[in-house]
């Protein structure tokens, strides 16, 4: 038999082998289930902390990442196998104890049975072991670009049939570019707003729906600019290339990657190149949208189909009416007249809103019917014209008291779409002297507010929701009207405005004496030479010259301006010296912002009517000392400005006792101690500027008035920030957390940190509950914005609920914001700039968008 055993010896050790598995498997069984157990709870455990960020990722409007989102179903499928597994093990051990009636039988299937089982589970542990630990150091993504942005549309009246038909023929495949017409204020945005949000319910047809508002003055640069935001083609080099650079990665994106778009242009007022803007109009998926209020706009862009939108009908009218005004309370005889108003304003939904607003607090009889007197004096021929448009708003504004309505008017100033900032605006109107400030200048200001609040009540005023409601616009018909009423001499006042036209010298002006506020903003004039026909006196009070090129100003032209009040020179950056500025005995208001003057003019001294001095931005400024004769002086900025804070300039400070509003730079350690010692001046701070400088980082978040911070190469270290935290905070008594005795940076807006290399957090923003702006930049040691185990100590915290601009540059160590579950509600997605950030993989996105 020796012979047949080189050739069974392979079958009986491969066998002997596989039974000595078996029996390992069987030996080890009950173990196993043991640590299946424990590595199935674990890896739940996992699970549960992972789905807990995910959950908090979702809410904030991200989405979970594939190979999460892979690895939560097999974890869910294999949690369901191994249950399974357990049960059938269980019911294994209970069958086994039980008296066998075959023993011969059950033992071999028993031990067959086990085997299997006990091999099972080793599988199962083996798989669970290795899905456990992933560690995942992100879970969720900010999604991509959704096809539709959806914007809000308040409640519309008469646009039904209008909006079937324009949508109707959108959908249609051979139409690819429709035009929409019809008078301004007639609802052409609301439809267009109305079509957008229809694509949110078309799917799988287009890859990408884009608004743009256009405007009077056709700006093919910020077309291409909103086109490449909404694209996200938009990086830090794209402000630097030319139109036709842009143009060709506009046209790549549409071409290659998004081929099947929308474009919805709102607001043409004449023809646009669609190919100079970079629209590729080839393919068949392609549709272009535009409002326009002339019909021959429709034609030369050749537009397949045009749509009127027209005035509402009678009944539509006064059913608008009725929503806006609710007059289900009134009377039979208001009623009455009501319904004439509502006839009166010529079925336009922009003047049924304005008078509607306007009379809404309207109660008598007598009020009423004074109001539609007003109305019927207007000549009949202007009905239904956009004069007589003009005419019917025109009610809310001769509603206005005196004061409101020279408000009103100064709006007309500030080009087409322009937002106004609140609080600026607010300086003017003290400035001009529209608003006493003599009793303070925060009651002067609150004054200002109310006066906003009631022209917005008006529907003078429009606020954008977008940054905190703290800016304000016109719509275009009303500034067309309040253009018109201020165009004519009125009052001895009469406007001149030619924003955005162009201009590459002063405008023609055939009576100087009769021009009062004159308007240049945003133009190419680089000089005011010597000019033979000026007047021996203006009667000019304000002048914007914003935003030009200036280089000369002849002192001639400021020898005529004796009546001048307001001048804004700011951001004409070649700007380095004013010469005869002192014949501008009347000045209150001068803003020199973002010019190159090196020294503030010696005439500057004799000005003592000036009350509001900006100089911030000033890069070459050297010193501002002259203004120690500005007696009255109650604004000063000088924030980014050269001509730092020394002690000399801080006597001056000190000793004009009418300033209330400042904002500093400082690059001296010794001079900001001896700044924070000035209580007053500390306590009307409103911009700091730090440069260089050994940060006490306590006395500057006690500046209860400061609204924007600024660091560069600034030196705060870790052990101070924690010595003052535990001096300014008392223990709470209820908890180990700590709570605000006199909360530091409780009205910081604004923070920028540039170049601050031994700052390795920003964990103090915990306590600036208002901050909307942060940008940090170049600080080589920043792991981190907010340390969450410092924060942890703190009661209530809860960052960056209100920010709304976040810029992080050259921060090669930064690795976190703020754990893993911080909020963004207000932060929008073209507000955040992330570059040269290589360990930060936390990216913060817009709560709701």
């Amino acid at each position: 038999m020796s012979w047949c055993w080189p050739v069974v010896e392979p079958c009986y050790k491969s066998a002997l082998s596989y039974f000595c598995v078996k029996v390992g498997h069987i030996w080890k069984l009950k173990k196993n289930l043991v640590l299946l157990r424990s590595a199935l709870d674990k890896l739940i455990a996992e699970r549960d902390d992972v789905l807990n960020r995910v959950n908090a990722g979702e809410l904030k409007g991200e989405q979970r990442l594939a190979t999460v989102a892979k690895w939560l179903s097999l974890v869910q499928t294999i949690e369901t196998h191994t249950y399974l597994l357990f049960d059938l093990a269980s019911s294994r051990t209970a069958s086994s104890s039980s008296p066998p009636q075959d023993h011969r039988l059950s033992t071999s299937g028993c031990w067959f049975s086990t085997c299997d089982l006990s091999q099972e589970v080793f599988k199962k542990l083996t798989q669970v072991q290795s899905l456990s630990g992933q560690g995942f150091q992100d879970v969720t993504e900010q999604p991509p670009p959704p096809v539709v942005q959806v914007r809000l549309c308040h409640q519309t009246v008469g646009l039904d049939a209008t909006l079937d038909k324009t949508w109707e023929t959108l959908r249609k495949d051979d139409f690819r570019i429709l035009g929409i017409y019809g008078m301004g204020g007639v609802g052409k945005t609301t439809l267009l707003t109305l079509i957008n949000n229809k694509f949110v319910g078309v799917k799988n047809e287009f890859d990408v729906v884009i608004w743009v508002e256009s405007s009077k003055d056709t700006d093919v640069d910020k077309i291409q600019d909103a086109i490449g935001e909404r694209l996200r083609i938009c990086d830090s080099n794209w402000s630097t290339h030319s139109r036709t650079k842009k143009a060709g990665e506009i046209s790549r994106v549409l071409r290659q990657i998004k081929p099947r778009f929308v474009l919805l242009l709102d607001d043409l007022w004449e023809e646009v190149s669609l190919t100079a803007i970079g629209i590729p109009l080839l393919g068949r998926k392609y549709k272009v949208v535009f409002t326009t209020r002339s019909k021959d706009v429709c034609s030369t862009m050749r537009a397949n189909e045009d749509i009127q939108v027209q005035c509402l009908a009678e009944s539509e009218a006064w059913d608008l009416f009725k929503l806006k005004v609710r007059c289900d309370g009134f009377n039979d005889q208001v009623s009455d007249i009501a319904k004439k108003i509502a006839a009166k304003c010529c079925g336009l939904p922009l003047a049924i809103e304005v008078i509607g607003k306007t009379l809404a607090s309207k109660t008598s009889v007598d009020q009423w019917r004074r109001a539609l007197e007003t109305l019927e004096s207007y000549p009949s021929e202007f009905k239904g014209t956009e004069e007589g448009i003009f005419q019917v708003l025109k009610l809310s504004y001769d509603n206005l008291e005196i004061k409101d309505a020279k408000c009103f008017q100064y709006c007309a100033l500030f080009p087409k779409a322009y937002y106004i900032k609140q609080d600026e605006l607010v300086e003017y109107w003290i400035g001009e002297g529209f608003i006493d400030e003599k009793d303070g200048r925060e009651r002067a200001k609150h004054r200002g507010y109310e006066i906003i609040d009631t022209l917005v009540g008006a529907g003078l005023l429009l606020v954008d929701g977008g940054e905190s409601n703290k800016k304000v616009y016109m719509h275009d018909m009303i500034r067309e009207m309040a253009l018109l009423i201020v165009s004519k001499i009125r009052d001895g006042e009469r406007f001149l405005v030619k924003t955005d036209a162009g201009l590459s010298q002063l405008p023609d002006v055939t009576d100087w004496t009769t021009v009062t506020k004159m308007s240049l903003i945003n133009n190419e004039i680089k000089s005011i030479p010597e000019d033979p026909e000026f007047p021996d006196q203006t009667s000019l009070v304000t002048l914007f010259l914003q935003n030009n090129k200036l280089v000369d100003i002849v002192s001639k032209f400021f020898l005529v301006m004796s009546t001048l009040v307001v001048l804004d020179l700011s951001w004409n950056l070649q700007i380095t010296e004013l010469q005869g500025i002192s014949e501008l005995v009347s000045l209150r208001l001068l803003n020199l912002k973002g010019t190159s003057i090196k020294y503030l003019p010696e005439g500057l001294r004799v000005l003592s009517k000036l009350i509001h001095l900006n100089l911030e931005s000033t890069s070459n400024l050297r010193s501002i000392g002259l203004i120690s004769e500005l007696k009255r002086l109650q604004v000063l900025r000088f924030y980014g400005s050269a001509a730092a804070l020394d002690c000399c300039l801080l006597k001056i400070l000190d000793q004009l006792k009418g300033l209330q509003f400042l904002t500093v730079t400082v690059n001296n350690d010794s001079v900001l101690k001896e700044f924070f010692r000035s209580k007053r001046l500390a306590g009307m701070t409103h911009g700091l500027y730090l440069e260089g400088l050994k940060i006490p980082f306590a006395a500057v978040g006690e500046l209860s008035s400061l609204h924007k911070l600024e660091m560069v190469n600034c030196d705060i270290t870790e052990s101070e920030w924690e010595g003052h935290r535990r001096d300014q905070y008392a223990p709470s008594t209820s908890s180990n957390q700590i709570t605000p005795m006199n909360p530091w940076f409780k009205d910081l807006r604004a923070v920028v940190i540039n170049s601050c290399i031994h700052l390795k957090d920003l964990t103090w923003l915990v306590y600036a509950p208002k901050l909307e702006s942060l940008s940090v930049e170049s600080s080589p040691k920043m792991t981190e914005l907010i340390n969450k185990a410092k924060a942890e100590g703190v009661a209530g915290v809860n960052p960056f609920q209100e920010l709304q601009v976040l810029r992080l540059h050259y921060l090669k160590e930064l690795r976190s914001i703020y754990g893993s579950q911080v909020s963004f509600p207000k932060l929008k997605l073209n507000k955040v700039e992330i570059e040269n950030c290589p360990n930060l993989h936390q990216r913060p996105v817009e709560e709701n968008r």
